[in-house]
C-alpha cells in the first residue's frame, strides 16, 4: 500500500527532552500535531522500543503515563549491549515519573495482553517478521499506530502497510528523521 504523505500543520518542540543519542531527533517536533490532528485521548501511550528513552521522553510530555517496553539488550541495527535496563530507569528516565518500564520483549509483553492505548509507538528491529507481528497486535489495541524508520529500513514500511491493508486503518508517512509511519483509524 502506498501511504499519503503526512504533512504536519504545527512544528512544536516539546518543552522536556533529554540528551542522548538518538535517531529519532527531530520526530519529537511533530508529536503535538499528530495527537491533535487524530484527535488522540492523552492518557496512555505504549511504546515498543525503549533504547536510551528520547522518544518516551518525548511522548512522556503529552501522556500521562507512558509504558516503554524493551528488551534493553540492542539489537542488530541499534547494536548490542549489556543490559541497559538499570541504567536508563536509575539515571535518565528517572526524573519522569510518569514513564514505567518494562524490561521484556514485545512478544512476552503482547502474549494475553488486551488493554487498550490511546498510541503505540514501535521502534523495534527493523525486520519484517517482527514490525509486522508487533505492528499488528498493536493496531487492534490502539486507534494509532506509529513506526520510525520507515524509509531508512523498506521492511518496515512494508510491514506497516501490509497491517494497513489487513486492518483498513489508514497510511500515512512522514519521510524525515528516518521516517514515520502513522496508521490511523481515522483519515484526515
Amino acid at each position: 500500500m502506498i501511504p499519503k504523505i503526512y504533512t504536519p500543520l504545527v512544528i512544536s518542540k516539546p518543552p522536556h527532552l533529554i540528551d542522548v543519542p538518538s535517531a529519532w531527533k527531530g520526530l519529537e517536533n511533530i508529536l503535538w500535531d499528530i495527537i491533535h490532528r487524530f484527535g488522540i485521548q492523552k492518557n496512555t501511550a505504549l511504546e515498543f522500543g525503549v533504547d536510551w528513552g528520547y522518544s518516551t521522553v518525548a511522548l512522556s510530555n503529552f501522556f500521562k503515563h507512558v509504558i516503554g517496553v524493551d528488551h534493553f539488550q540492542g539489537d542488530v541495527h541499534a547494536g548490542s549491549r549489556d543490559n541497559s535496563f538499570e541504567q536508563t530507569v536509575r539515571t535518565i528516565l528517572l526524573p519522569y515519573p510518569n514513564i514505567s518500564l518494562v524490561n521484556s520483549s514485545f512478544e512476552d509483553f503482547i502474549r494475553d495482553n488486551n488493554n487498550r492505548y490511546d498510541l503505540i509507538h514501535i521502534d523495534i528491529v527493523h525486520q519484517y517478521e517482527p514490525t509486522y507481528q508487533c505492528g499488528l497486535w498493536s493496531a487492534r489495541h490502539a486507534d494509532i499506530v506509529i513506526f520510525h524508520d520507515t524509509e531508512s529500513f523498506p521492511d518496515v514500511k512494508r510491514a506497516v502497510g501490509d497491517i494497513a491493508k489487513e486492518t483498513n486503518m489508514q497510511f500515512y508517512n512522514y519521510p524525515f528523521y528516518n521516517g514515520l509511519g502513522i496508521l490511523s483509524i481515522k483519515q484526515i
